[in-house]
């Protein structure tokens, strides 16, 4: 987990650069971001926990997506300051428990844009938008997940599903493509451990985790519309 460190050096970029076609459009009003069965109606004015979820009409140009939880930081993270819009970074907590009090601490330099518990809870920390704090020279082009756990264990079925959500979300409103990323500069599902050194050099999230990416993806391309 204290492997966050903001990059000093990055330049100080305020325009987003968002890709995309009309065809990851779609996704947005795909099954895959559809909410639970029975599950109340998200709304921006919190919950009987107290804790804001996201309204279902909230903008693309936001960068919150709806339908999960929504806590915004205080700290620990830089409003702009995203030059690209490559995808998402997978990463584990190495823990369990929300980490919104933690990533909110004054002086922890960590953060992410999104956080998934075991049981499939998603909450967002930073739009997409801002920069999160997650893997030091990667946080200008790229979005973060933590997940709950530990690397040694898969993610379990809610986990895939929610990430599954998070990134056709992702598709259909920020360009992301639907394909698997090894390396910083080919856009798609990464890992932490790909940036190596310029990302802090860890093995985040596992090979374990990292070879479920496949499955999520195959989730998400499920739900993309039928050519033709």
């Amino acid at each position: 987990m204290n492997h966050r460190n903001p990059d000093p050096s990055a330049p100080d970029r305020r325009r987003l650069l968002a890709g995309g076609g009309a065809l990851l459009l779609a996704l947005t009003a795909g099954p895959l971001l559809a909410t639970r069965s029975g599950a109340p109606a998200p709304r921006d004015d919190g919950d009987p926990s107290g804790v804001p979820r996201a309204p279902a009409s909230l903008s693309p140009a936001s960068g919150w997506m709806p339908g999960v939880v929504r806590r915004p930081l205080e700290r620990n993270f830089v409003v702009g300051e995203r030059d690209a819009q490559r995808g998402l970074v997978l990463h584990v907590q190495e823990g369990e428990g929300s980490l919104y009090e933690r990533f909110n601490s004054p002086g922890i330099k960590a953060s992410s844009h999104f956080w998934v518990s075991q049981s499939g809870e998603t909450e967002q920390y930073v739009s997409v938008l801002d920069r999160a704090w997650a893997q030091v020279d990667g946080n200008g082009s790229w979005a973060s997940v933590e997940t709950s756990g530990f690397a040694t264990r898969a993610l379990t079925e809610a986990q895939v599903d929610a990430v599954s959500r998070i990134y056709a979300w992702g598709c259909g409103t920020h360009g992301w493509p639907p394909s698997i990323s090894d390396s910083p500069g080919q856009p798609g599902l990464g890992t932490h451990a790909m940036g190596g050194a310029p990302w802090g050099a860890h093995a985040c999230p596992g090979t374990l985790r990292a070879g479920q990416r496949s499955d999520i993806l195959r989730r998400v391309r499920e739900g993309l519309p039928l050519a033709g």
